[in-house]
């Protein structure tokens, strides 16, 4: 594959139509924010219950390809001829606040209380079966699962921006071995790449609509209590944040939660 040019500038095929979709869906909650939430409760209720075995499926497939890479032929392939960039506990520690830093700080602690008070599979709330699988599915979401995901499908995207010296880097460039370089830089990469961008700007607004109250939380509470010690008040709310958010976890699972 040749070296492509570097562009300056936006590509409208791949910058508006997400601008548009994204843009149209927060309209819409906006406009009535009653329906937005029945849509995205019967969305998350589908999701989860219906396609939950295909997403761990995913990771475990994606865990014996970490382990291919790690322990298979290509081990001790080097991706580029340049020195690191970063020391390897740089890129430790990286990678924690990239990727998991306010989703563990917010559901590591949580997550497994979440579970053995609304445990799957039709067990009893609060049992020993329950326990089990809260410390079970805590391990499945912050254990070597999930860094095995990540490792796997960063390989693919330094392959092509360390070897083959892409300068646009993008999803469907991947996928020039599987599809042919004239279906990824056509059609289909441009409907990958618009799905990829919604899917990212979604997932990062999760994490923002998440992490937020929690860290601002936290600097109020600290602010606050040195300014006052005597008051509780934002304690109070940052101990109950978690508590009201598996509230709504729990109601939407069950289609009933309301602002």
């Amino acid at each position: 594959m040749k070296n492509e040019k570097r562009k300056t500038g936006i590509e409208p095929k791949v910058f508006f139509p997400p601008l548009i979709i994204v843009g149209i869906l927060c309209w819409l909650t906006v406009r009535d924010l009653d329906a937005a939430n029945v849509v995205i409760n019967a969305v998350f209720s589908y999701v989860t219950n219906v396609w939950g075995w295909a997403f761990e499926w995913y990771m475990v497939v994606m865990l014996f390809g970490w382990f291919w890479l790690v322990f298979g032929p290509y081990a001790k392939k080097r991706l580029g001829n340049e020195p690191p960039e970063f020391s390897t506990a740089s890129w430790i520690f990286m990678m924690f606040a990239s990727c998991t830093s306010a989703a563990v700080l917010f559901w590591g602690s949580i997550e497994i209380y979440y579970y053995i008070s609304t445990p799957p599979f039709g067990l009893e709330p609060n049992s020993t079966g329950a326990k089990e699988l809260g410390l079970a599915y805590s391990l499945f979401h912050w254990g070597p699962l999930p860094w095995a995901t990540y490792s796997f499908l960063s390989v693919a995207f330094a392959y092509f921006f360390f070897v083959r010296k892409m300068e646009v880097i993008r999803p469907s460039s991947t996928l020039v071995p599987l599809v042919g370089e004239k279906h990824a830089k056509g059609l289909f990469g441009t409907i990958v790449d618009n799905f990829y961008l919604v899917a990212l700007i979604f997932a990062m607004g999760t994490s923002l609509g998440l992490a937020t109250p929690l860290v601002t939380g936290v600097y109020a509470m600290v602010v606050w209590h040195s300014a006052y010690p005597a008051t509780g008040r934002y304690h109070h709310y940052l101990l109950d944040y978690p508590q009201r958010h598996l509230r709504r976890l729990r109601s939407a699972k069950r289609g009933t939660y309301r602002q």
